[in-house]
């Protein structure tokens, strides 16, 4: 199992395929990410634009991105 800290709600690639503008509507008004899932594993997070720039202030994301990888 993952952690999910900070997620209130877990879509599919199909449903995000599906349901886009649904799901950042949602994003937008809760201002917590949604997790997708893809074959039932984390794959990605969607979020706010404006919590990711606060994200993006405060972290290293070159960094972090090159740590992911190695």
């Amino acid at each position: 199992m993952y952690h999910t800290e900070g997620v209130d709600a877990i879509a599919t690639i199909t449903e995000l395929r599906a349901e886009t503008s649904e799901l950042i509507d949602h994003v937008r008004k809760t201002k917590n990410g949604i997790l997708i899932q893809k074959n039932n594993e984390p794959y990605a997070v969607l979020m706010d634009w404006e919590v990711y720039k606060k994200v993006k202030d405060r972290v290293d994301l070159t960094s972090l991105s090159s740590e992911v990888t190695a």
